[in-house]
């Protein structure tokens, strides 16, 4: 039964019992009278909009009248309401003009509300008196103190529409924080804990409200500057450090928020007199937060909760500067040197790590919450820095100098400091020259800091962990100034042997690998005298196995190759020899361990591919520069002549042995994947990998004869694809679809990418990689053909085959169209036929790829596009599979494809369009002119419009609007969100 169905006498009578039953059970079980407020609520809520206007107060007020006349208290129906009702109003969907009467009876009621809950939490024995007395009767019980300050932070949610209302509300809040806190402190237990938590979360609530801080900042900044000043603060944080940081969170709760929320009222409030002195004492209450006593995530979880205050209060510091009266922004910027100072001296002390045992005897929860925190402190380090600038530089320097030798003896305040000083190191000038020439003195190098990672870690598990720390320290320091070794090769003939050492010890491997890599990456010409000594540590840790993570070994072995590359090109082959020798030897020992243990292979083909990826990783390292590759294209004659040089140097190198070895390993290792009872595709592809690494447009160390890499990829089509049958049909591998896509990348680099051998003839070359890419596209078809009845359901269950295979064709059409001059007509029709077939498939990994083709292809057709060997044969195909892919087309503007995939369907219809106006409009005509095509929503009007648009516009912007704007009329969404 619905209320509008009532008369008003009923819906009177109704409400009147309502009432008259909460009265009733206002002292009994709170359940019963929960369930009654939430009746009332409800019928406030389902009342017409002009039926009840001030439900609100009246609904008090009859509440008060019904206990008046019966004798009996009406507060714990009152209150419990007024705590029910802003749920109910949350769930309930309402009309507009029931809505609109809500806000008007929110707003007018609020100062009673909050009034009546204000006088519930002050019943608490201690606070200031002065409201309703049968209210704060009520108050003496705790359960109706956490029950009003749930209530207030509910009723906040509305909005208080004055400072009038809100900063006298606030006042009482943090008020009542205060007589909390004096009960804390005169009591040894936690009965209140509830309580707490109820009034810090409504007082948070208060002071984290960003509207009221843009409206109300003077009178509310000012208000919480004068409480969080007084005593008890402090007091009640010291009393919650020594209690094991119970409640400390809650305490600190509100001076978080609105430091947070009040940062910009903060900063100029340091040049107001007026102020100055309580956001000095606020200042200091943020550092002590943040030096709280404890290790963050062992004994205490509040120091992490003023990390964000020392970020924006940094921000606004520079705006504050950019717009201030000079006087101002010096008065602004001492008091922030000196609080930051402090946040410095807290920060270090506070990122140290609990002792060793501690440590060691933690879980990895534990150890797990330190380390995110003491992330949180390098950023905050970095927010001080850029405050302090060179004095917080010199200031830790001093302090690391003052230490003398780096020992185990005070190894957590050691190790602090350097975390200091490498989380800073990004914004450290590369050329400093004040405080880092003191750093890394030679003297404090070999006297000081590098001394500590020769000394062997003996003793007891702590010991070990302790002098562990100390050397990761050391060593992140050294590579967190890399860019400052530049120009200084006479200190890093100390420091590059000295890092390298760490690679002999597990726990230090990740730090030492990434010292390295950023001294190499920035000291590549320097480090030229020490090539010799950088390949033999990576001979080392290749040598070293599994003791060196795979991944580490791969950017040890780059980043030496990267400076080799540094070096002339004809000293490369005789600066890796030694490395190349090595590697190639572990790859034919790989082989031979796969070929003794194809029964049990897993041990042989992991170290395979961990080689073979090493040979990838030194690959990449060798790769010249994008620029000097683009520089050369573009006909710069440095960079040509670089290239050219590289070439003759690497063409009869000693490296020739290792290429043609490389070549033998792959081919034996292919021969055996297909020995094997399960082939592993990953070896698979990391085979694959290490080919494509050395194809390059440039010039390669690496690189295997242009004629061997296209046997072996063919080689590897056979094992892994299809080979040719008797028949010559092609016979198809059991997996061929798993392994397919690799082999399309492969033959996709060699056929855009690839610099033919000397010897070749460009059109040879062509030809070759013709033949390659035509294998590629009838076997792909063929392949797709026997996977299903038909193409597109082949197409929907193998969209990544087909994805790769128009990303290969896409980029020859892209980068080197004339490969197409050598695929026949037949091969390119069942391209092209695939093409159709995938237009129709609504699955974006087959529909985005193929667009992407159609649209490259279409270009090539147009009359103003430069012809190519391949012109005569795109130009058949535009005629004679033109119409089907316009029919394709549209009908996936017309429905048949979700609405993500229109703008890949805009940009290809755009394209046929632009560059074949003329015949496109007289197929889209005739295609148009089909009843229900390409929807039955769309009329002929509309079909007639969207034509006429769509012809007669060369903008592709324009042109998406049409098409989305059609598609939306033919799946019939006018007037739906979808048409906006």
């Amino acid at each position: 039964m619905c209320l509008d169905t009532l008369d008003a006498e009923r819906q009177s009578a109704l409400r009147d019992e309502l009432i008259r039953l909460a009265v009733e059970n206002s002292g009994g079980a709170l359940n019963v009278l929960n369930k009654l407020s939430q009746a009332l609520a409800a019928y406030a809520l389902l009342m017409p909009a002009d039926a009840w206007d001030g439900f609100l107060n009246s609904v008090v007020t009859a509440l008060q009248k019904q206990a008046q006349n019966t004798g009996m208290s009406a507060g714990a129906a009152i209150v419990d309401f007024l705590e029910v009702f802003p749920e109910e109003l949350n769930r309930t969907a309402l009309a507009a003009a029931q809505q609109g009467r809500l806000v008007q009876d929110v707003k007018a009621a609020l100062p009673l509300v909050l009034q009546i809950l204000i006088s519930v939490v002050r019943g608490l024995e201690g606070s200031a008196r002065g409201g309703d007395a049968a209210f704060e009767q009520l108050g003496q019980s705790v359960v109706w103190r956490i029950r009003a300050w749930k209530a207030i932070q509910q009723w906040l949610q509305f909005g208080v529409p004055s400072d009038t209302l809100f900063v006298p509300l606030l006042d009482v809040c943090l008020q009542q924080l205060c007589v909390l806190a004096a009960h804390r402190l005169r009591s040894d237990g936690h009965d209140d804990d509830d309580e707490i938590q109820a009034a810090a979360a409504a007082a948070d609530d208060m002071v984290s409200n960003m509207k009221v801080a843009a409206k109300y900042s003077r009178s509310v900044g000012t208000l919480v500057l004068e409480n969080l000043g007084q005593e008890w603060v402090g007091q009640i944080l010291d009393h919650s450090a020594r209690d094991s940081g119970h409640d400390a969170r809650a305490w600190s709760a509100v001076a978080i928020s609105f430091g947070e929320t009040y940062t910009d009222f903060i900063v100029s409030g340091m040049a107001d007199a007026g102020l100055s002195e309580y956001v000095g004492a606020f200042l200091q209450l943020m550092v002590a937060l943040t030096r709280f006593p404890g290790h963050h995530g062992f004994d205490e979880d509040v120091s992490d909760q003023p990390l964000s205050f020392w970020y924006l209060l940094q921000e606004a510091l520079v705006d504050y500067e950019a717009e201030a009266e000079p006087g101002a922004a010096a008065v602004v910027a001492a008091a922030a040197r000196n609080t930051y100072a402090d946040v410095l001296r807290a920060l270090v002390a506070k990122s140290a790590f609990p002792a060793a045992v501690t440590w060691l005897a933690a879980d990895r929860d534990e150890r797990e919450r330190f380390a995110s925190y003491r992330r949180e402190v390098g950023d905050a380090l970095l927010n001080a820095y850029y405050v302090l600038r060179s004095d917080m530089l010199g200031a830790l320097v001093d302090e690391v100098h003052a230490l003398g030798a780096l020992t185990t003896a005070d190894w957590q305040h050691a190790e602090a400091l350097l975390f200091a000083l490498r989380s800073i190191g990004e914004a450290v000038p590369s050329d400093e020259a004040v405080h880092l020439p003191r750093l890394f003195a030679a003297d404090a190098l070999t006297q000081q800091l590098l001394p500590v990672l020769q000394v062997r870690a003996d003793g007891d598990r702590a010991s070990q962990w302790a002098l562990t720390s100390l050397k990761a320290g050391v060593i992140a320091v050294v590579g967190a100034y890399g860019d400052w070794w530049r120009g200084r090769g006479e200190l890093l003939a100390a420091v590059v042997p000295s890092v390298a050492t760490a690679l002999h010890e597990p726990a230090l491997v990740p730090t030492a690998v990434s010292a390295l890599r950023r001294i190499c990456d920035s000291c590549r010409d320097e480090l030229g005298v020490a090539a010799a000594s950088l390949v033999q540590l990576a001979c080392d840790v290749l040598g070293a196995g599994a003791a060196v993570p795979a991944r580490e070994q791969q950017r040890i072995f780059e980043a030496v190759a990267e400076v080799v590359l540094a070096q002339p090109p004809d000293t490369h082959a005789a600066a890796l020899l030694p490395l190349t020798s090595a590697l190639l030897a572990a790859l034919r020992v790989d082989v031979a361990r796969l070929e003794s243990s194809l029964s049990a292979s897993e041990p042989a083909v992991a170290a395979l591919i961990d080689h073979l990826r090493l040979v990838e990783a030194l690959a990449r390292g060798l790769q010249f520069g994008d620029d000097v590759e683009e520089h050369a294209l573009a006909g710069d004659a440095d960079a040509t002549s670089v290239l050219a040089y590289a070439a003759r140097c690497y063409q009869d190198s000693a490296l020739h042995e290792f290429r043609i070895g490389l070549l033998a390993v792959l081919d034996r290792a292919l021969v055996l994947l297909t020995a094997m009872s399960q082939p592993d595709d990953t070896l698979l592809e990391c085979m694959l990998a290490t080919v494509n690494s050395a194809v390059r447009r440039s010039p390669h160390a690496f690189a295997l004869p242009f004629a061997d890499s296209v046997a072996f990829v063919g080689r590897t089509w056979s094992v892994a694809v299809a080979r040719p049958g008797a028949d010559f049909a092609p016979v198809f591998s059991a997996r061929w679809a798993d392994q397919c896509p690799a082999l399309l990348q492969s033959i996709s680099q060699l056929a855009t990418v690839a610099v033919p051998d000397a010897e070749s003839t460009s059109d040879a070359t062509d030809r070759v990689l013709g033949s390659v890419l035509a294998r590629a596209i009838d076997d792909v078809c063929a392949g797709l053909a026997r996977e299903a009845a038909t193409l597109p359901v082949a197409i929907e269950q193998q969209p990544i085959v087909s994805e790769y295979v128009f990303d290969l064709c896409t980029r020859v059409l892209q980068t080197r169209p004339a490969l197409l001059a050598h695929v026949e007509h037949a091969t390119a029709a069942r391209l092209c036929t695939l093409s159709v077939h995938a237009l129709a498939v609504p699955n974006r990994l087959a529909l985005k790829p193929t667009a992407y083709f159609l649209t490259a292809l279409i270009r090539l057709t147009a009359t103003t596009a430069r012809t190519s060997p391949a012109t005569p044969l795109l130009a058949s195909l535009w005629c004679e599979f033109g119409p089907e892919w316009l029919r394709a087309t549209l009908q996936g503007i017309g429905g048949a494809h979700p609405r993500s995939l229109l703008p890949n369907l805009a940009e290809l219809l755009f394209a046929m369009v632009r560059h074949h106006l003329q015949t496109v409009k007289l197929w889209i005509a005739e295609l148009l002119a089909q009843p229900a095509f390409p929807s039955p929503h769309a009329d002929d009007a509309a079909k007639r419009q969207f034509v006429q648009h769509l012809l007669a516009t060369r903008s592709f912007v324009r042109a998406k609007a049409i098409v989305n704007e059609f598609s939306v009329r033919c799946r019939n969404l006018q007037g739906t969100a979808y048409a906006a």
